[in-house]
């Protein structure tokens, strides 16, 4: 199988196919030639070839919006707000007490070990981190490191991290992270005046979630966000423990 076969069978799974998971293909799709093979095979069956950022994952799209779509869009939006947020927010919080960026980058790399000493050497983050309802499998009792281990493990299966060193709890942040970042700010930038029901109304079948962060703040760029990932997003969670 070529590395662009490989690419689009990816892209055909919901992947975000960046340079993180996916070194090989990502080649194959930043090359202009493959993406215009790229985006020939999506467009035959009804998507598009969407990218975060000039130098961000790919993914395949939706070319139109349909009723399966916003169904899809309105659960992910809620399972950012509950689940995936309060976690981002938590880690920025972790590298804001370790003087560094807040916000997580592509290619980062995140330690449990360090993540859990940090949390342990402040009451507010242990009562933080035990208190985590979110935290999918968590138990009352559980410590500290073994409710990290589980959450960054909860971000593996959502395809934001890769287990990239397993033995010493050593993650690296994926692509999609961008894609997580640009949903918590359509959905600040929103919900505060408009329901869930009411945001994905208002998508636009034309408009695109492969724009630069910061591209839109306003409802009426509501389809920026929700036109975006593939057919069955939910796929990521199988695939990687590898």
């Amino acid at each position: 199988m070529s590395q662009l076969e490989s690419a689009l069978k990816r892209l055909a799974e919901g992947r975000f196919v960046c340079a993180t998971r996916y070194p090989d293909e990502y080649d194959a799709l930043s090359d202009p030639a493959g993406q215009r093979k790229a985006e020939e095979w999506l467009s035959m069956i009804g998507y598009r070839l969407a990218r975060l950022s000039d130098e961000g994952a790919f993914f395949m799209a939706h070319a139109v919006v349909t009723t399966e779509l916003r169904t899809r869009v309105r659960a992910e939006m809620k399972n950012v707000r509950g689940k995936l947020e309060p976690m981002v927010k938590f880690l920025e919080t972790i590298r804001r007490t370790q003087g560094r960026n807040p916000h997580v980058h592509a290619g980062d790399m995140l330690w449990g070990t360090e993540i859990s000493e940090v949390a342990r050497s402040s009451a507010r983050l242990e009562h933080r981190v035990t208190s985590m309802h979110e935290i999918s499998g968590a138990r009352v009792g559980d410590s500290v490191p073994l409710r990290v281990e589980r959450m960054l493990d909860q971000m593996v299966a959502e395809g934001y991290l890769v287990a990239s060193h397993p033995q010493t709890q050593g993650y690296t942040v994926t692509g999609k992270i961008d894609y997580l970042y640009q949903l918590i700010d359509f959905i600040a930038a929103n919900t505060s005046h408009l329901s869930d029901e009411d945001v994905v109304d208002q998508l636009d079948p034309q408009a695109r979630i492969d724009q630069p962060p910061g591209a839109y703040a306003s409802n009426s760029d509501a389809g920026d966000v929700a036109s975006g990932g593939g057919p069955s997003e939910s796929t990521e969670k199988a695939d990687d423990a590898q």
